[in-house]
């Protein structure tokens, strides 16, 4: 695979020789690899890459595009950041009153939803929001691949819609709105039920007949506004259709507790809050 950057900024600090001082995200889609680096004594992100991996990629293909973006980049294989973090776009994900959930049932949760997902192949996280138990996979391939690249440093790891809902969470003010992730095969979407403070979320592919059913619920039971992120613009057909069905829309921008040099300024915002409101 030819390496080709979809997107990338550059701040003429950085410096290859102070790979120590700088902090290292990476998030992996089905179809996009990017990262970004962050100065760790500002906190100010100073690099960011977009790579397109492909699409409707196997497993096989997914990992050997994956493999030759990083082998190939001038400086990824380095080991000597100040810390690594990875988070992994995975949409499948289980949901339970916390009444109702003993952690040490999460695979059998998850197996009863997906049975024909091969669980023990993901690491599973668990955590609580508000009054419901979320269990998010991380897929064991993904991790020990970037454990070979990175063996002299630990890596945390997270899920990207466990990361979105977190941040829903933290901040009141995006609590006014539906959010809409669009990935480049999947809507994720988050919003919280005017009238029963019910936090609700969903996780459908964007060909599945049932998309249109799943903006319905959100026009009929959602916040007025929507707030719409990831690999979208006004002039595509998905923008069209989920515009035709949610009249206040707009397009989200940075986390507001994200730090960018003046670099950025040309940034297309909305692509890149899953990166960016990891916290890290």
């Amino acid at each position: 695979m030819s390496v080709s950057n979809v997107f990338k900024i550059i701040d003429d600090r950085f410096s290859i020789d102070r790979i120590e001082d700088y902090d290292l995200l990476i998030e992996v889609q089905q179809t996009r690899l990017k990262f970004l680096l962050r100065e760790t004594s500002t906190k100010i992100t100073i690099w960011l890459e977009d790579h397109y991996l492909g699409t409707y990629n196997n497993p096989s293909t997914f990992e050997e595009n994956l493999k030759s973006v990083i082998n190939q980049h001038e400086f990824l294989k380095a080991n000597f950041w100040n810390s690594i973090d990875v988070t992994v776009h995975f949409p499948f994900y289980g949901v339970l009153p916390k009444d109702f959930f003993s952690p040490d049932l999460s695979e059998k949760y998850l197996k009863l939803q997906y049975p024909e997902l091969a669980i023990e192949k993901y690491q599973t996280e668990n955590f609580l929001i508000k009054e419901d138990q979320f269990i998010v996979l991380i897929p064991k391939d993904l991790i020990m691949l970037f454990e070979s690249y990175y063996p002299m440093k630990p890596i945390g790891f997270s899920n990207t819609f466990a990361n979105s809902l977190k941040y829903f969470e933290r901040h009141d003010w995006i609590q006014n709105n539906n959010l809409i992730i669009i990935n480049d095969n999947w809507m994720e979407a988050i919003y919280v039920e005017p009238k029963t403070g019910r936090l609700k979320t969903i996780a459908v592919s964007l060909k599945s007949k049932i998309f249109p059913d799943f903006l319905s619920e959100i026009e009929n039971n959602g916040q007025l506004k929507t707030l719409i992120f990831g690999e979208i613009t006004p002039f595509s057909n998905i923008y069209r259709l989920i515009n035709n069905k949610l009249k206040a829309l707009e397009f989200g921008g940075i986390p507001r507790n994200c730090k960018l040099s003046q670099y950025f300024s040309e940034v297309p915002e909305q692509r890149y809050f899953t990166l960016l409101n990891v916290e890290f």
